[in-house]
């Protein structure tokens, strides 16, 4: 299934696997049946954040020109 125009990817990417209009790229491989089998895996139903502040580590390096966000 590897499209041509990925003849050099890292191996286990799935670049051009989806088609060239692909938005998602691996998500597709979350299917219904995969989000069944990972409910398996609960014991305690809790959450907890995975995200960090947009300022960590030590300021917006990606685009200092960035605005922080206002809520």
């Amino acid at each position: 299934m590897m499209n041509k125009r990925w003849k050099n990817r890292p191996e286990g990417s799935t670049w051009g696997d989806f088609g060239h209009d692909d938005q998602v790229g691996r998500i597709n491989l979350l299917t219904p049946a995969r989000r069944l089998e990972a409910v398996k895996e609960v014991k305690a139903g809790i959450s907890f954040c995975l995200s960090l502040p947009l300022d960590y580590p030590g300021g917006n390096s990606v685009n200092p020109k960035r605005f922080p966000p206002v809520l």
